[in-house]
């Protein structure tokens, strides 16, 4: 079995994740976006035991029963496609189809990767001035670009799809 598919069989024993607020992202506005982010967060209201407000923190579900062994598979598999890649926090979105946005709190070059069964979902990638874009085809593939500059966003989709963002806070 692929690394890839290690992750995928154990989103699916996870599923459904969390709804997110990010509600300023998402292009379905019904408040269906669900994910969760893994890895190290920005505290922004200081609710950590022991942080104060912008303290960057371990997310709070990273090291449960539940997550770990989704933190610990996904990390694996960005430390197999690139090795040198320092990450601190995963994005995992399920089904979430997002609006044009930039990232706001990201720090440099992002990747991203698609799973499941799914058609479409490509992300469309805007160039700096944002007069053009290219749609770029994410599942079972890694592309990389700084989501804190450019614009980007989630073409419509079917089927059950999975995204991985890894990213530095």
């Amino acid at each position: 079995m692929s690394q890839k598919d290690k992750v995928l069989e154990i989103l699916k024993k996870v599923s459904p994740l969390p709804k997110q607020g990010r509600e300023n992202i998402t292009a379905d506005k019904k408040g269906n976006n669900k994910g969760v982010v893994l890895g190290k967060v920005r505290d922004f209201l200081g609710q950590g035991k022991d942080s104060k407000a912008g303290d960057i923190v371990t997310a709070r579900l990273t090291n449960t029963p539940k997550y770990k062994p989704l933190f610990e598979e996904a990390s694996k598999l960005m430390r197999q496609h690139n090795p040198n890649f320092k990450f601190t926090s995963i994005q995992i979105n399920e089904n979430q189809r997002t609006s044009k946005h930039k990232d706001g709190y990201n720090v440099g070059k992002s990747y991203i990767i698609g799973l499941g069964d799914y058609t479409g979902g490509e992300v469309r990638l805007y160039t700096k001035d944002g007069k053009s874009f290219k749609d770029i085809n994410i599942k079972n593939r890694w592309i990389t670009f700084n989501g804190s500059e450019l614009e980007h966003e989630t073409l419509p989709f079917k089927g059950d799809r999975y995204t991985l963002v890894y990213y530095s806070v």
